[in-house]
């Protein structure tokens, strides 16, 4: 997930924080990466699908996140992954034949008797889907916490909002396990923050700005690191061989030409190189400056950044690759966590047969019993205590669409 090594080689610009360093400050929360960690304690009852409340424990890891995060006065902004794009497909592909490959592997192993082996191979057999991003969101909605469905990627959501100033709903740094923010331009990124708030923290501002750290990025502009990324490989395009991170640094910094950089990979890769690898490169680069994400202000689809006149004209118009248009209407419903992004099914109409769609009734009780178990976790370790979501006045969020209805 994210920019292949590309953390690793960011290292000198890594710093230790913690979370309450953000206090009194709105910050985004990459829904997914939280879900997908949540989800590692309870991923045999979900791909089973077992009865009880065990699978639900995905719940309880998150909302005790959010929870330490409103404890140091922290307003969090969750943000979760929309539809997928077509640049991505082969990713996705690609992803869901290793969780299929794992899963099968895992029934063999649970059959055999062997739970710890079939637990590890569960492990990286789950998928987090938007039924289960549902029932999260009805929890959020009962706790009065900000949230918002990207149409598509939750990163270009969360760099849009990292955009904005905070009284018209930005946010000022975001908690997430992907490197890809980086490429998408988020000035403050938190990786690895842990149940105690401890994390790793880059902001880009000291790796364009730094005199004494290696690799230096004084030379680059935010295209030319987005280049560097793209040419390591990422989700959107994989990298031609041989180039990993280190080499597509190299040639970036020597060639501060993002055509240039391709010429000479032309050069030194020859066959190796793809023929539709510069076409398919620009527009890896694109999504990360122009990706399609929702707009409050007019409740419809816009891009990050809009788009040159020269790039729209290299693209002759075709612009379903940085994620397709979407009805205003349509969008704002998928924002607000009525409507499956991906099937554009409501999720109330769901059938009871849907796996992990319970009654509302449901979700709301166990709503409170992730809270008394939140307090009892806080009380055994001293690691914090729960926050009632009935805030002051001066508590509540300034969002405009975030706020649950």
């Amino acid at each position: 997930m994210g920019i292949k090594d590309l953390l690793r080689f960011m290292k000198p610009y890594i710093e230790p924080i913690h979370i309450k360093k953000y206090a009194g400050k709105r910050v985004g929360i990459d829904a997914y990466s939280w879900l997908h960690k949540g989800a590692y304690s309870c991923s045999m009852e979900i791909c089973l699908n077992t009865e009880g409340d065990k699978k639900f424990q995905y719940l309880n890891y998150f909302m005790h996140r959010i929870n330490l995060l409103r404890h140091h006065n922290i307003v969090p902004v969750v943000v979760f992954d929309g539809g997928d794009i077509s640049c991505k497909d082969a990713t996705g592909q690609e992803r869901s034949r290793k969780r299929k490959a794992n899963l099968d592997l895992a029934m063999e192993k649970l059959k055999e008797g062997n739970r710890n082996a079939a637990s590890e191979l569960f492990q990286r057999a789950v998928s987090i889907t938007p039924s289960m991003a549902y029932q999260l969101i009805q929890i959020l909605r009962s706790e009065d916490i900000e949230f918002v469905v990207a149409p598509y990627e939750a990163d270009a959501q969360l760099a849009y909002l990292s955009s904005l100033e905070p009284e018209n709903g930005g946010i000022i740094a975001v908690i997430s396990e992907d490197s890809d923010l980086l490429a998408y331009g988020c000035p403050a990124i938190v990786f690895k923050m842990d149940r105690y708030g401890n994390g790793e923290e880059i902001l880009l501002h000291k790796v364009f700005e730094s005199a004494t750290c290696v690799p230096s990025f004084r030379h680059f502009d935010k295209e030319l690191f987005i280049g560097m990324c793209v040419l390591a490989g990422c989700d959107f395009l994989p990298s031609v061989p041989g180039i990993g991170i280190a080499k597509a640094y190299s040639l970036v910094s020597k060639y501060r030409d993002l055509d240039r950089v391709l010429s000479m990979l032309k050069f030194e890769k020859g066959r190796q190189m793809p023929e539709d690898y510069p076409e398919s490169f620009r527009k890896a680069v694109a999504v990360f400056q122009h990706a399609r994400i929702y707009d409050a202000d007019s409740e419809s689809l816009k891009h990050m950044i809009p788009l040159p006149e020269k790039l729209l004209q290299s693209l002759d118009g075709d612009l379903d690759f940085l994620g397709p248009g979407i009805p205003p209407s349509i969008a704002a419903a998928i924002a607000k966590g009525n409507l499956d992004p991906t099937t554009m099914e409501a999720f109330d109409h769901f059938p009871s047969s849907r796996p992990h769609m319970n009654p509302s009734s449901k979700i709301h009780a166990f709503g409170t019993l992730l809270r008394q178990e939140a307090t009892a976790v806080s009380k055994s370790e001293s690691c914090f205590s729960i926050i009632s979501s009935h805030k002051t006045g001066k508590e509540k969020s300034k969002g405009k669409f975030f706020k649950p209805t």
